[in-house]
């Protein structure tokens, strides 16, 4: 067996002792996996609901003060309804009042035209008597009295019979013309409280026509009211319900690289090395991590990680297994273009950015040592094909080859530089 071969059977045996290790961790991670894309697609949820809700909690405030005054409308109109009808009423009693004297007044009318006839009939009688006894004169009188004073006496009351009946027929037919000018007056009276009372009902007519409008709009608004609060508390019951949704996939999201941080302190020290070259065969490095003279602007800056060359569409491999915690699919979002981290455990993650596309991977996947996980490019800030392969440890930028102890590399300048 040559040494190629033996080689190859130690990195078989070597991945299948470190894949029985990882394997209850992958499971995990297979079954319930969350992303940060589920959490950020979970905030955007809910920052649309809570968008929604407002807008309904403002639409909900604006509907409720038309409501109300919609309500002082119905209620004034309703006032001025009752006002007008008080008003038809004391019209209405006046009518009554005004019919009832012109009835009076008609009755005092027909009693002095009955009055007026008996003495018209009395009279007659009176004449027709004298007429019938042959007429009374001054000489009959002379000779029948007994004296001259008798004389005197009967003369005087034939006059007084005769001017009695004359004064009476006059104060009746002066009375009948006073009642029936006050009658008269009390007739017009009458008639212009008839255009009044007509006036009142117009009114009365008109009002009730704008309380039903009024009363039509309140209902509309009140139905509005109902719809709008309806679907306020709809909005908040959703709001609730994805805010436990948002709590319980972070939960889920730091359990789930708890989990595999806990599964890979037990299993694997990981500053001992045993780190996959993310680019095989390709060791030249442009830049090294560190103070350098920046490519782009020539002034001198502080580089966060290390640059390998490579042609574009090499593909890329992780470093480690672990998960991947972050995904940038807008290349222009970023410096680094397309990139990606995946997290390691014990606070350990790699960066790979200026990828050509893209990465392959998604947040939440759980990923193994040598897995393809993008290919090499130049997008963001980049002056050519390469991979920027960054290290973080804790938050805090690191130089990646002292993963690599052993190997070794060719700098910038050309000469060897070795890992570790």
């Amino acid at each position: 067996m040559n040494k190629k071969t033996q080689r190859i059977i130690v990195i078989i045996v070597a991945a299948a002792l470190l894949l029985s290790v990882m394997l209850p961790v992958l499971s995990v991670f297979a079954q319930a996996s969350v992303t940060q894309s589920d959490i950020q697609g979970i905030k955007n949820e809910l920052s649309d609901i809570q968008a929604q809700k407002k807008d309904a909690e403002a639409k909900l405030k604006s509907i409720r003060n038309d409501l109300s005054k919609a309500k002082e409308q119905v209620e004034l109109i309703q006032n001025q309804v009752l006002l007008c009808e008080q008003e038809i009423n004391v019209s209405q009693a006046m009518l009554d009042e005004y019919d009832r004297q012109i009835a009076d007044k008609e009755l005092e009318i027909a009693g002095l035209e009955q009055q007026q006839e008996e003495q018209y009939q009395e009279f007659y009688q009176q004449v027709r008597w004298m007429e019938e006894t042959g007429g009374v004169n001054y000489i009959s009188i002379l000779f029948e009295a007994n004296s001259f004073a008798d004389m005197l006496e009967q003369a005087m009351l034939i006059g007084d019979i005769m001017d009695y009946s004359n004064r009476i027929i006059e104060q009746l037919e002066a009375t009948q013309t006073e009642l029936e000018m006050a009658r008269d007056a009390l007739a017009v009276d009458r008639e212009a409280q008839a255009l009044v009372q007509q006036d009142l009902e117009a009114r009365k007519a008109e009002l009730e026509e704008k309380r039903a409008e009024a009363q039509t709009l309140l209902n509309q608004i009140a139905a509005s009211e109902s719809e709008y609060a309806k679907e306020a508390k709809e909005l908040a019951e959703s709001e609730a319900r994805i805010n436990k949704e948002l709590k319980d996939a972070e939960q889920k999201y730091a359990a789930q690289l708890a989990a595999l941080q806990a599964q890979q302190n037990a299993s694997v020290n990981m500053t001992s090395g045993d780190w996959y070259w993310p680019l095989p065969g390709r060791y030249k490095i442009s830049s090294l991590f560190g103070s350098r003279v920046d490519p782009i602007n020539g002034r001198r800056d502080n580089h966060t990680g290390t640059d390998i060359p490579a042609p574009s569409g090499t593909p890329i491999y992780a470093a480690k297994d672990g998960v991947v915690t972050t995904v940038n699919t807008n290349k222009n979002s970023s410096s680094y273009g397309y990139y990606c981290i995946i997290s390691h455990g014990s606070g350990y993650a790699t960066l790979y950015a200026h990828q050509c596309q893209v990465p392959i991977v998604s947040e939440g996947e759980t990923v193994t040592k040598g897995q393809v996980i993008g290919y090499v490019g130049t997008t963001g800030r980049s002056t050519g094909n390469h991979l920027h392969f960054e290290l973080r440890i804790n938050g805090v930028r690191n130089d990646v080859l002292k993963l690599y102890p052993g190997m070794t590399f060719t700098s910038p300048g050309g000469g060897q530089i070795s890992g570790g």
